[in-house]
């Protein structure tokens, strides 16, 4: 029989005070900025006479190498393209904030800019083509909104999405060009993102996961990019729309990508948030809610999180040895949605910490 546990909720200790840290770029392109974490710009040598008055000492044990990873729900930078000018809209709110592209992120910065990796669901095109396609709803933004996430501090997002091809494939074309374009990292479809993190290769894939007709490539392509020395996340785009549980695809999809040997699986599109299982020592995140939201000028549910995991390198391999959820509301306003999301504290806190723990209880039923 198959073990699995849901994941035991902690409580956040203290935030990182690191704020300004630089985290690692893709390998495709150069870090801007000052040097990476551990590059030194000057080394100061030692006086001869200081050198042949040293007494031996035994070699330093470095310290095992660990990451860092943030993962965050949807984000719809943008929203229906018939509401552009729209009270309330994604837009207008960045309008009323003088284009500011520091302001959806700017209440989560010091999370997301002192970890190592930050991933999120991009559910929208950023795209300047003006046919849509003849969905219900189609998700729209402008091309440099990529800088809301470059401010924000994501380096990868997954666009498996049911709303990546919204504008058909120039809209998509054009959505995956920007982003690049960016030096945002692309995971999703046929699209890998391979980087390296602190000497890491990390890599980032991505499937739409409403039923098991994805299962058999998805295993697949773990398989290929899955090495012992390196890591492997795959986003999920899943489930039924406003329900906390899991449903049984997204438990058998969920584990098969741990099977097949990735080392966490993270999920979104129910638009509200679910259990996380413990399955073979990793973990399964099957919905992280809601984050920069454009989709609802007021949706219901506003709980969301931060999924933060910590892996760390034991005998050549990494391991995952720390998570922590961040408990985060989608908006600074309670009765609307003013797309900033702000971490919770208090009160507040405890509440989204013990729902995520109910999930994980029912799940284990």
């Amino acid at each position: 029989m198959i073990e699995s546990r849901p994941l035991l909720v902690c409580l956040l200790a203290a935030l990182p005070l690191a704020i300004g840290c630089q985290k690692a770029q893709a390998d495709t392109s150069p870090p801007p900025g000052p040097a990476p974490k551990g590059v030194e710009s000057a080394e100061i040598a030692a006086a001869p006479e200081a050198i042949a008055s040293a007494a031996p000492s035994a070699e330093p044990i470095a310290a095992p190498r660990t990451l860092r990873i943030s993962a965050i729900g949807d984000c719809t930078l943008g929203g229906a393209y018939e509401s552009a000018e729209a009270p309330g809209s994604f837009f207008q709110e960045l309008a009323d904030h003088g284009n500011d592209y520091r302001y959806p992120f700017a209440n989560v910065l010091s999370v997301l800019a002192a970890d190592d990796l930050t991933i999120a669901n991009l559910e929208t095109t950023l795209t300047t083509v003006k046919h849509a396609q003849p969905e219900q709803i189609r998700f729209k933004g402008k091309p440099e909104y990529t800088a809301v996430l470059k401010e924000g501090s994501v380096e990868v997002v997954n666009v498996a999405n049911n709303h990546s091809y919204d504008f058909g494939p120039k809209g998509y074309d054009e959505t995956v060009a920007v982003l690049r374009a960016a030096g945002i990292g692309v995971g999703g479809n046929d699209h890998v993102d391979k980087r390296i993190v602190k000497g890491v290769e990390v890599v980032n894939i991505g499937y739409t996961g409403g039923n098991l007709r994805s299962k058999a490539k998805m295993m697949a392509m773990v398989k290929e990019h899955k090495r012992d020395d390196n890591l492997l996340f795959v986003s999920f785009h899943w489930g039924g729309e406003g329900i906390n549980a899991p449903n049984t695809v997204q438990i058998k999809l969920g584990r098969a990508a741990i099977d097949a040997g990735a080392d966490l699986v993270l999920g979104s599109h129910p638009h509200v948030l679910q259990s996380i299982e413990e399955y073979h020592g990793k973990h399964i995140v099957y919905s992280l809610g809601n984050f920069v939201f454009g989709g609802n000028g007021n949706p219901a549910d506003k709980d969301s999180m931060i999924y933060q995991e910590t892996f760390t390198e034991k005998d050549g391999r990494f391991v995952p040895t720390a998570q922590t959820i961040l408990p985060v509301r989608i908006s600074g306003k309670k009765n609307r949605n003013d797309y900033q999301p702000v971490l919770l504290e208090g009160e507040e806190k405890a509440r989204v910490l013990g729902r995520i723990a109910r999930f994980n209880a029912a799940l284990k039923r």
